[in-house]
């Protein structure tokens, strides 16, 4: 796998969710691509770096996703995101077995369980911070974290369905992106690319 492929994929996705994910907006709930291109990266990716590839981009989710305080300045909480994309990414990685990797209906409910186990981290990440410190709201404040897990379930579906064509853009650019491809001997006279 090639980083600075997937570096700039996950930049280019944050481009795009920051000025044009308000247009493809389902309901109330903004579909991200961030979470297609970390998808799409985990399941073609070695199992070795799933992990650390879904931090390295939830780590940029969190510095890119500040918190408006009541005076008007911004809190940048590293954590929230970045630990949901890991539990996300340990979830998918069993997911990789079960999917055919490069279908995108495949990816696309892959991308919904990894955005849906991100978002309750998120979640649970800052209703901790807020029992522990006490002076800090979170972004869906005044709200609570229940309904906050309900808009970021309607996120995960929406997520979902916009992973479809994402990853079938992002596999038409299979080859730039270095994953490594193996045969397989399978019974028979018959060969099974991986």
């Amino acid at each position: 796998m090639r980083w600075a492929i997937y570096i700039l994929a996950v930049l280019v996705a944050v481009a795009v969710d920051s000025s044009l994910g308000g247009v493809l907006k389902i309901g109330d709930a903004q579909p991200r691509f961030l979470g297609c291109v970390v998808v799409y990266a985990i399941l073609s990716a070695p199992r070795a770096y799933a992990v650390r590839i879904a931090m390295l981009a939830g780590l940029l989710a969190d510095l890119l996703s500040p918190t408006i305080r009541p005076d008007d300045s911004q809190l940048v909480v590293i954590g929230p995101w970045t630990l949901g994309f890991a539990l996300g990414a340990l979830a998918v990685l069993p997911l990789r077995s079960l999917l055919y990797h490069r279908n995108p209906i495949s990816s696309g409910f892959a991308t919904f369980v990894f955005s849906l186990l991100a978002a309750i981290v998120f979640v649970a990440v800052w209703v901790l911070r807020i029992n522990l410190l006490s002076d800090e709201s979170p972004s869906w404040w005044p709200g609570t974290g229940a309904s906050e897990v309900w808009h970021q379930s309607k996120v995960a579906i929406a997520n979902g369905v916009v992973a479809i064509p994402t990853v079938w853009l992002l596999d038409r650019s299979r080859g730039i992106w270095g994953f490594s491809t193996a045969k397989r001997l399978v019974h028979g006279a018959a060969r099974e690319t991986v």
